[in-house]
């Protein structure tokens, strides 16, 4: 049995033990975004955990039906929830929900005029109802009128220390941990209390696991707060905070699997391309280990992406295993196609 076989039977055995004591709900949020063998173990789990009090939530956008047309197909139970924008009265309650710092009597007719504007999208709701009632703007002084330009105004109307350190933990990523934000020396002896205040704004929330034991993780309530945030961020002091990131991750992390491919980005943007360079092939290789081919064959191309133009051998070297990294994962959609028909006869045998 393979390496990937093995991880997937254990967490397939698991959460079956888990659901023998108690109904279960497995919750996947933005799968739009997970590699090619996260998708692959979603879909083994929907096939294969039978007879058992569990769901499966599955939270994407499209562009998961683009990157497997085929997904949830030949699945024993499966249902696709298209959602669209908010009827006019559900706007009109998430609006007043979060215009809470309004007088009662002022509420009911901002809520009106910001659902009529978000036109039903939760996110825009959410963002102009923070950006009223966190600054002095008003519609009659003209918000933004796209989500990004909201965020950014929210972003720059924060006090200046909140400000400088939602930047800072914008280097890391959608997620990111304190530790790195210490070696930054962002916010000082005063973290804590940022760190909170940036809680309470439902900017960053704190989660309860951490994938880097003995330090708290974070992660931004969505993507585009951190990819504005990290837009407004100055570019030199980009390249430093990223080595900060980097030097973090090398202290804490045992450098391999998603841990170096994260060491190659982040050295990568800190302009050492060598180190980058020795991580993301160290990521590479450990990628293809796991069957996760597509995320390989990223990673040989970023690895080529650092190799000096005068560096022919190593570049040579690096497009032969680019190019079986590319020929195995072209051939990985008839191994699953192998693998749904031998399903099939098992349920029918």
């Amino acid at each position: 049995m393979s390496d990937r076989e093995t991880l997937f039977f254990s967490v397939r055995v698991f959460i079956e033990a888990v659901a023998r004591d108690t109904p279960t709900m497995l919750v996947f949020e933005d799968l739009h975004w997970g590699d090619e063998s996260l998708l692959d173990l979603v879909e083994l789990l929907g096939m294969r955990l039978r007879d058992l009090p569990i769901l499966i939530l599955v939270l994407a956008r499209p562009e998961l039906v683009d990157a497997r047309p085929g997904w949830g197909g030949g699945l024993p139970a499966y249902t696709t929830l298209p959602l669209g924008p908010l009827p006019a009265d559900d706007a009109r309650r998430l609006a007043l929900e979060r215009l809470s710092a309004h007088t009662a009597a002022a509420r009911e007719d901002r809520a009106i005029e910001l659902a009529a504007t978000a036109a039903g999208n939760p996110l825009f709701i959410e963002q102009l109802a923070a950006t009223l009632t966190e600054t002095s703007a008003s519609f009659a002084q003209g918000l933004p009128t796209t989500i990004r330009g909201l965020v950014a105004a929210r972003l720059d109307a924060l006090p200046p220390g909140e400000r400088s350190v939602l930047l800072d933990a914008a280097v890391g990523g959608k997620t990111f941990w304190r530790g790195a934000l210490e070696r930054m020396g962002s916010g000082r002896s005063q973290l804590n209390d940022i760190l909170w205040s940036l809680e309470r704004r439902d900017l960053i929330r704190r989660e309860t696991i951490s994938a880097i034991e003995g330090h708290n993780q974070y992660t931004f309530t969505h993507v585009l707060i951190r990819d504005v945030a990290y837009d407004l961020l100055p570019r030199a002091r980009r390249r430093e905070r990223h080595e900060q990131v980097a030097l973090f991750l090398e202290e804490a992390t045992s450098e391999t699997g998603e841990a170096g491919a994260a060491l190659a980005r982040h050295w990568r943007d800190a302009g050492e391309r060598g180190r980058a360079l020795r991580f993301a092939i160290a990521a590479a290789e450990d990628a293809e280990e796991g069957w996760a081919k597509g995320l390989a064959v990223d990673l040989w191309r970023q690895a080529l992406d650092l190799v000096p133009e005068d560096d022919v051998e190593q570049r040579r070297e690096i497009r032969r295993r680019l190019a079986v990294a590319q020929q195995v994962f072209y051939h990985l959609a008839d191994a699953r196609a192998l693998g749904r028909s031998s399903a099939t006869d098992e349920r029918l045998a």
